[in-house]
């Protein structure tokens, strides 16, 4: 646990660049990067530190807004003025989920058979929605529901602005990478993150359990998110040591 939003992001990005320097000593490395508030913190804190061998890196998003290339709420406009500009990232390394002008079903078709040409993502990085969603993943929606690894998501399924169709990786995709990071930040997010570390384990319910902290996925969390869980924590008596 982390006592600023700040340093999480940056524990989060020296750990996802440590990821990346090592498998692209193999000769390329794999990631998919996340959008939103978080995601842009994230890319932010990933694009100051300057190992990451960008050359050798292909980049792929976790979900995207079918909105024009331009606004600014795409994922890939976020990435392109947070990190993949900043850092020089060559264009031809750059796998965007591209929804200008096309539907949500063909483009979610064209970024699945793209991702099965990969052979597994090195690096998911995610951002814990505050309704319990990891990229456009939302509770009991089709997408927690498909074994599908990437797929199209109707508005009526999303839960945070904007309120249009998105491209999502889903937890078939997540469980397929090599390790997942997921942060979770602020107080908005301590209701979700309560819930997802919580028995019952149901992915479907609480997406981002199909996630949870293992030797292939690591969370970052603030002291904000994580308060409720603090509140609840006990402290260790020789009583229950025993016991």
């Amino acid at each position: 646990m982390y006592q600023t939003d700040a340093e999480a992001y940056e524990a989060a990005a020296a750990l996802v660049a440590e990821r990346l320097v090592a498998a692209a000593r193999g000769g390329h490395a794999a990631v998919a990067l996340p959008g939103g508030r978080g995601g842009r913190a994230f890319m932010l804190a990933l694009a100051a530190r300057g190992e990451v061998p960008w050359a050798r890196v292909d980049v792929f998003f976790t979900d995207e807004c079918c909105l024009p290339d331009a606004d600014r709420r795409r994922t890939l406009r976020v990435a392109r003025e947070s990190l993949l500009a900043p850092r020089g990232v060559p264009g031809d390394r750059v796998h965007a989920i591209a929804v200008d002008g096309r539907d949500a079903a063909s483009t979610a078709a064209s970024y699945r058979d793209l991702l099965a040409l990969e052979p597994a993502l090195d690096v998911v990085v995610l951002e814990l929605g505050a309704a319990g969603e990891v990229a456009a993943v939302a509770p009991g929606t089709a997408a927690a529901r498909s074994t599908e690894t990437v797929v199209a998501v109707d508005p009526a399924d999303v839960i945070s602005e904007p309120r249009v169709p998105r491209v999502t990786l889903t937890t078939a995709a997540l469980r397929a990478a090599r390790h997942v990071v997921v942060t979770a930040t602020g107080a908005t997010r301590a209701a979700a993150l309560a819930a997802a570390l919580r028995e019952p384990v149901d992915p479907v319910r609480r997406p981002a359990q199909a996630v949870l902290p293992s030797p292939a996925a690591t969370w970052f969390v603030d002291r904000a998110a994580a308060e409720p869980l603090l509140r609840e924590a006990r402290p260790m008596t020789p009583e229950r040591l025993e016991g």
